[in-house]
């Protein structure tokens, strides 16, 4: 996929301006149909005079591949590109150095024009529960602290990294709990991005679990600033399943069911959500068994699984657990599906108006193609759908629902 950089003084017209504007703000369901259980829309993500790259709607994760054999992994990300996903989203820190394992994949596909997300600004882990900020001090050690990551990753790939997010804000954590002090400026982490020696090696800035406030303050930073990279994306959590007061990671950071529902959320960025709950782990054996086995690896002293138990197993969620189950069940009768809970809640988060990327996590073929083929659950819940899931409220009489975009796909009909 090219990417392109536009002056604005260089376009020809009127018409072509406006269609620039619709292909960056507008609706984002404009794709292609490549073969497979259906088509994966391309959004464009971006911000001119800077790069713009069309980029799928869904993105593969890659953390969960870092855990399969080889040969497993290697199958989903060449069937991934066969459905149509073009982006990529990995890490450093990532499960067994999965970050190297995709970009010798790239190489040997030899397929520059896909999309590498990868990520940087992760605190050092000092031991359970204690994490020092990179992003902490001026320009230039934030740079330094930063540089170390990058380079790491650039050295992964045959091209620059399309977009580079700030894993986490600044922040320090003791006993996982958030050390109370001023966070540094938002334009003193971006400066420290923009600097040629950081810049050469990558296209775009984003950043990951950042809150809203501190995406409007880099926003705004950027362009009061001549020379600052802006970011262009967030990649928050987002889940039928919310995080209670405990998030799954230290410096995690969620946006709501609420605030997914307004088109005007977080102006001027694209959102690339993510939730370990999409796959096919957590709530596969049922609320109790999951439930059970969370607190069990908790108990054990799982340092991952804890903040799971007490993220995420806590009453609201276990009654959204329930109704999906039952709405699944009801919806499969009146359409002759056969849809499963996974589909559901990754439906559900493609379903709300601002979702503009999912990142998704299978580890299996047969996985990816659920994921793929949920697309077509999600363009028929309807808002009350959405809201009786998350909040038990009752759909409004007379609400009718959206004819889905193709009638039968594959694996969806008994």
């Amino acid at each position: 996929m090219p990417v392109f950089r536009f002056k604005l003084s260089s376009l020809p017209s009127l018409v072509a301006a406006a269609a620039l504007v619709t292909a960056l703000c507008g609706p984002a369901h404009a794709g292609v149909a490549p073969a497979g259980p259906g088509p994966i829309a391309t959004i464009a993500l971006g911000e001119p005079p800077g790069p713009v790259r069309l980029v799928s709607r869904l993105i593969l994760g890659t953390d969960h591949l870092g855990k399969v054999p080889e040969a497993q992994a290697i199958a989903v990300l060449d069937e991934a590109v066969r459905l149509g996903i073009t982006a990529f989203d990995t890490a450093p820190i990532y499960a067994d150095d999965i970050e190297r394992r995709l970009g010798r994949w790239l190489q040997a596909r030899q397929r520059p024009d896909l999309t590498v997300i990868t990520k940087g600004g992760f605190p050092w882990d000092r031991g359970p529960g204690t994490y020092d900020s990179r992003l902490r001090g001026d320009p230039a050690q934030i740079a330094a602290n930063v540089g170390e990551e990058l380079l790491g990753s650039r050295a992964s790939y045959a091209t620059p990294i399309t977009v580079y997010l700030m894993h986490r804000d600044d922040a320090d954590f003791r006993g996982f709990a958030r050390v109370e002090r001023p966070q540094t400026p938002a334009l003193t982490i971006f400066q420290a991005l923009s600097t040629p020696s950081l810049a050469q090696h990558y296209l775009m800035l984003g950043v990951s679990n950042w809150s809203t406030a501190r995406v409007a303050e880099a926003r705004q930073a950027a362009r009061a600033q001549p020379g600052v990279v802006p970011p262009v994306c967030n990649s928050p959590y987002f889940s039928l399943f919310e995080m209670g007061a405990k998030t799954l990671h230290s410096g995690g950071a969620q946006v709501t069911h609420a605030e997914m529902l307004r088109r005007d959320f977080q102006p001027g960025v694209r959102l690339m959500t993510y939730s370990p709950l999409g796959g096919f782990s957590i709530v596969r054996p049922g609320w109790d068994a999951a439930r059970a086995r969370a607190l069990a690896l908790k108990t054990g002293r799982d340092r991952y699984w804890g903040n799971v138990y007490d993220a995420l197993f806590h009453e609201a969620n276990a009654a959204r657990y329930a109704r999906g189950i039952a709405f699944t069940e009801r919806f499969n009768r009146d359409h002759d599906t056969a849809y499963t809970l996974d589909q559901l809640l990754n439906a559900y988060v493609m379903a709300h108006p601002r979702t503009d990327f999912v990142v998704i996590g299978p580890r299996t073929v047969e996985q990816l193609r659920r994921t793929v083929e949920a697309q077509a659950l999600a363009s028929q819940l309807t808002p009350g759908d959405l809201e009786f899931l998350y909040s038990g409220a009752k759909p409004t009489s007379g609400q009718a629902r959206r004819q889905p975009a193709q009638a039968t796909r594959s694996g969806t009909r008994r």
